[in-house]
């Protein structure tokens, strides 16, 4: 570590103030802006805010907007909401403690109802003039409001907005000033600012106000802020920046320190016209928006500012005006400007450092290939080409021309082992090349391109290259498992990756052949066993093993190209991908690490991951990319190496290095939103009152309950996790307890959840959501009703059942009517014509679907007339129903069960067959109808009909 870090010394030369002043960690920061082409309706901000569910609230020259992180909802009076709020105008807005937010216009005020998205406008009687510049809500939810023309506040029992004055109020009342802002000191009492007379101080138990006296000639006080060591700051219009005392009975107040604008002076305030302040808490730095840009003052070095702005500063931002700054829940610093709409910067330290061996100091190009550490501090970094050693008193590149695959250890030898492209073997001491064993000068390299140079713990050397594996024992034996002739074929794969198992045998990573676990007395190679692990046995879900590792517990990981990371499961002797079970980025692992804790950090295809495996926070995940700090999100295969608590990982753009113990960070919370929900393509909050009712009484991010009519085929959840530096790398899961059997996972670019066509039930939608670095925030829950049609309804039901019922009875009525008729009839005409009835017939009264099903069901069952092993599951498949369909289909509509259907089809077939001719013999005739036996044809053909089949067909003969 000691001597990688000597490469960041030009780079901090390079970034040197030029006035000679040491880099300070508010240089360089990096500002997001948010505009009119980034998706901002306008670029005139007044104020930006967070309410308690984690919104961004801007409120600008030209209405109110919502900010989810991704998409901007519009609150203003305009064509298709007309007079929705009281002026477009909006200045300020604050939440209070019942989920309204109240909204300041240059007209007066509007209540939004967070709950049922429902605004109301509300007016102050007994003043000229409208403009409300500040809303208060006090701890104790009560509201104050700073209007242009005094002060007010809401009287929560009578539902009305009070005028303070002194007829209602004790002291030196700020009637018809102009109130800039307000702020609730530590007592729960207000700071009042006003535009040319000064600051007042309002106790609220006592209903007292203070007025003090002038702070300077211009009197106007813009912005009121307490840090957090207590100490009050007073931003001015013209005078620049105060920091006051207060006695202790509030009666009087001094300036401690005056800070100004000085031209001369580069560290001095930006402007003095200061219009907003806040802290940043993550650098206890005090940020100022002015009329000049944005002025940083650090609390511990009090009076150095840095300023960025548009012009005359070190440090560029494309604004003058500054309207506001603010911090939101996440610690990002928020500034709203007039003209150049919002930005935001994090300031959070980075854990990492970024190190380019061959770089300029700002960037590099060629690609990490390898690294190792040696315990003295000297490094080995392997190159596209080339590997360079540096140490404290040297540093030199070996082999310029070949291309390096992998250094290690020889703890044995206590050299560095090198393996080279086409140049075999390198063995170093001290940064020099010691000895080259190459296919030319000994017999353990089967070919000269070698991948992995391994030391067993007896200190036998085990190769993988191009033509596959080769040993040299520690006495001297040397083998080359190609040209072994009892060798497994197995072996002469090409082998990228070696490691050794806790049980002395080797796990092999080849080239698009899986992986080879290679088992038996390692001193013997003729006796070694091998066992393919690839997707053609289905041991492995891929074939392009990349990288392996053994934990502490004696777990076998491996990192592979496609299928993400991999466990080995020692119970059923496989490989099985963990890679969506733990919701792992990309589907690539090409480095992994373990720390002391027994954390896997893997280097992705999309950033650097920490997997926490064992305790109570098994299976979460920390996902860090370019936005912490990193070079790239990809990082090459095997490129990696952890030595004594500091991390390396090679990508394409340099060395990133970080202590496992800096890279933790606080778990933050997940503010998790239903942001809308669309039903038939239509927002909840667009639909005509009485239709929106019947859904949801309430706005989409307050629905528990949600009933869908049957009237509406579909409908769609939209969400968002509010984080706001990177949100693009939040992920989101959903499933429909009810229809879902498992999680749908979806990135920040499908956050939304769509159903179509429900069956009518009772559902539970569940949500969950992830912030910017992989931390899963618990589950959401949602009830979703989709109501029946009215004909599919309970009592539909039983009108259903009453009329089916009723015309059942009617039908079997009409059928015993009918058959006591022809009963009569045959009694009276004798047997003659009984020949004649005994055809195969059905009901006439069968609907036209049914009517086809039964021919179907015929025609499939004459089609195998005389095939004696046509039966019930072929039937079945032919028919392509279920076993229990078919079955009550044709017990509904011929009282018989499918075996006594093929049978009665059979037999009726033998009757035809008999008509048309006379002198069949009775055994050919029940082959031909698909009995085996001739003897139980006579039975079941009695049984149907009454009489034997040659009784029939002499009958027959008769009949003819």
């Amino acid at each position: 570590m000691k001597t990688l870090k000597a490469a960041l010394i030009p780079l901090i030369i390079a970034l040197s103030l030029p006035s000679g002043q040491a880099q300070t960690r508010f240089d360089d920061l990096e500002f997001k802006q948010f505009s009119t082409p980034e998706g901002l309706p306008n670029s005139m901000v007044h104020q930006i805010y967070q309410d308690r569910d984690g919104y961004i609230w801007i409120s600008t020259f030209y209405g109110l907007f919502r900010y989810d992180g991704y998409e901007v909802r519009t609150y203003k009076s305009n064509l298709y909401t007309p007079g929705l709020l009281a002026n477009n105008n909006v200045i300020c807005a604050e939440e209070d403690y019942s989920h309204r937010l109240w909204i300041g216009t240059h007209e007066g005020l509007c209540v939004l109802d967070k709950q049922t998205g429902e605004i109301r406008k509300m007016k102050l009687e007994g003043i000229s003039k409208h403009r409300l510049n500040e809303i208060h809500v006090t701890k104790d939810n009560k509201v104050y409001l700073g209007y242009i023309r005094g002060m007010a506040y809401y009287n929560a029992e009578l539902d009305t907005l009070e005028l303070m004055t002194s007829k209602n109020c004790k002291g030196e009342v700020p009637e018809q000033i102009n109130i800039q802002t307000l702020l609730e000191d530590e007592n729960g009492d207000l700071l009042i600012g006003t535009w040319q007379d000064g600051l007042f101080h309002y106790n609220i138990k006592e209903n007292k106000f203070i007025h003090y006296p002038p702070l300077d000639e211009s009197n106007s006080v813009l912005a009121l802020f307490q840090d957090s060591k207590g100490a009050l700051w007073i931003g001015t219009s013209g005078s620049g920046l105060y920091k006051v005392n207060f006695s202790p009975d509030k009666k009087t107040l001094s300036v401690e320190k005056a800070y100004k604008h000085d031209a001369l002076n580069t560290l001095s305030l930006s402007s003095d016209y200061i219009y907003s302040i806040h802290e940043d808490l993550q650098t206890h730095s005090l940020w100022l928006g002015t009329r000049n840009g944005v002025s940083i003052m650090d609390l511990t070095d009090e009076g150095k500012f840095i300023n960025y702005r548009e012009s005359g500063s070190e440090h560029y931002l494309p604004v003058r005006e500054v309207n506001t700054v603010f911090r939101d829940k996440n610690g990002l610093m928020w500034i709203g400007t007039k003209g150049a709409g919002v930005f935001h910067v994090n300031t959070r330290t980075r854990p990492f450092e970024v190190f380019y061996p061959r770089g300029n100091g700002k960037s590099f190009t060629d690609i990490i290939s390898t690294l190792y550490v040696e315990e003295s501090g000297a490094s080995w970094v392997g190159f596209g080409y080339g590997i360079d050693y540096q140490s404290e008193d040297e540093k030199v590149t070996l082999i310029p021309s070949k291309r390096p695959y992998h250094i290690s250890y020889s703890p044995s030898t206590r050299e560095v082992l090198l393996a080279i492209h086409d140049g075999g073997v390198i063995v170093c001491r001290n940064g020099k090349i010691v000895h080259q064993y190459k296919a030319s000068n000994c017999g353990f390299i089967p070919h000269d391109l070698v991948y992995w140079v391994h030391e067993d713990r007896k200190g036998n050397w085990w190769l993988g290259t191009y033509k596959g594996l080769s040993v040299r024992y520690q006495n001297g034996r040397e083998y080359s498992f190609n040209q072994l002739p009892d060798a497994d074929k197995l072996l002469s794969k090409e082998i990228t990756s070696i490691m050794e198992d806790n049980d002395g045998s080797l796990w092999l990573a080849t080239n698009n052949n899986g992986i080879v676990h290679v088992t038996g007395n390692m001193e013997q190679p003729e006796s070694l066993q091998c066992k393919n692990y690839c997707i053609e046995n289905g041991l492995l879900p891929i074939n392009t093993p990349l990288c392996f590792l053994l934990d502490k517990s004696g777990k076998v990981w491996v990192g592979t190209e496609g299928s993400g990371l991999c466990l080995y499961d020692a119970q059923n002797d496989c490989f099985r991908s963990v890679h969506q079970e733990y919701n792992l980025p990309g589907d690539m692992v090409g480095s992994m690490e373990e720390d002391n804790n027994g954390n896997l950090w893997l280097g992705t295809n999309q950033g650097l991951v920490k997997l926490t495996i064992t305790g109570e926070e098994k299976g979460r995940v920390r996902i860090f990319t370019v936005a912490d700090g990193l070079a790239d999100n990809f990082f090459n295969q095997n490129a990696s190496f952890y030595r004594n608590g500091t991390f390396y990982f090679g990508c394409s753009r340099g060395i990133v290095t970080f202590n496992s113990k800096i890279a933790e960070e606080n778990h933050s919370d997940v503010s998790l939103c239903i942001t809308d929900i669309w039903i038939d393509g239509k927002s909840l909050e667009q639909m005509p009152e009485n239709k929106r009712r019947e859904i949801s009484p309430f706005t989409a991010d307050f629905t528990e309950q949600l009933i869908v009519p049957a009237a509406y085929s579909n409908f769609t959840i939209c969400f968002a996790s509010l984080t706001y530096n990177h949100p693009q790398q939040n992920n989101y899961a959903y499933r429909l307890q009810g229809l879902d059997t498992d999680w749908h996972y979806v990135n920040a670019s499908n956050r939304n959840a769509y159903y179509s066509k429900l069956p009518p039930g009772e559902y539970v939608f569940e949500l969950r959501a992830t912030n910017e670095n992989g931390d899963w925030g618990e589950i959401r829950k949602m009830g979703i009703t989709i109501k029946p049609p009215f004909w599919a309804t309970w009592w539909a039901y039983l009108i259903y059942a009453f009329i089916s019922v009723s015309v059942l009875a009617l039908i079997w009525w009409e059928i015993r009517r009918r058959l006591m008729l022809r009963n009569r009839k045959y009694l009276q005409k004798g047997e003659t014509d009984k020949v004649h009835h005994i055809k195969f017939q059905f009901f006439t009264n069968i609907a036209s679907d049914d009517e086809k099903f039964l021919q179907d069901a015929i025609a499939c069952v004459n089609r195998h007339l005389s095939d004696t092993d046509f039966d019930v599951p072929q039937f079945i498949d032919e028919m392509a129903t279920s076993r229990t369909t078919l079955h009550k289909k044709l017990k509904s509509l011929t009282g018989l069960n499918t075996t006594g259907f093929v049978r009665s089809i059979r037999l009726k077939a033998a009757c035809n067959i008999m008509d048309g001719n006379k002198n069949i013999r009775i055994s050919d005739l029940a082959y031909q109808v698909g009995f085996n036996d001739p003897k139980y044809f006579s039975i079941c053909f009695k049984k149907e009909f009454g009489m034997q089949p040659t009784e029939y067909a002499m009958k027959a003969a008769k009949n003819a």
